[in-house]
C-alpha cells in the first residue's frame, strides 16, 4: 500500500515577501507491522503485575517538498518531513 500523508501544516500561514515559515508533512505506512512488549514487576511475596505496550514498526518513509520557482526549501536535518522555508 502506499504511504499516506496526514497533514501539511504551514507554520505561519501567511509571511511577508522574503519572509521565512516551516512546512511540516506528518505520514504514516500503513503497511507498517506491530509487536506487543510485556513487563512485569514482581515483589517478594511473588505478587505479579503485567503491563503491555504496542511498538509500530514502519517502513522508512522519505520526505520532499516542491515548491514554486523563487521559493527556498531546506530539509530539517535530523527532523524528518520537516522544512525551513523562505518565500520569494
Amino acid at each position: 500500500m502506499n504511504p499516506i500523508i496526514d497533514s501539511i501544516v504551514v507554520t505561519p500561514a501567511t509571511v511577508a515577501p522574503g519572509g521565512s515559515f516551516v512546512v511540516t508533512v506528518s505520514a504514516h505506512d500503513p503497511d507498517e507491522s506491530t509487536g506487543v512488549l510485556t513487563g512485569s514487576v514482581r515483589d517478594a511475596a511473588g505478587n505479579e503485575t503485567q503491563a503491555s505496550a504496542v511498538i509500530h514498526i514502519s517502513d522508512p518513509l522519505t520526505y520532499n517538498l516542491t515548491a514554486p520557482a523563487g521559493f527556498s526549501v531546506t530539509p530539517r536535518a535530523g527532523q524528518p518531513g520537516v522544512f525551513d522555508c523562505v518565500a520569494p
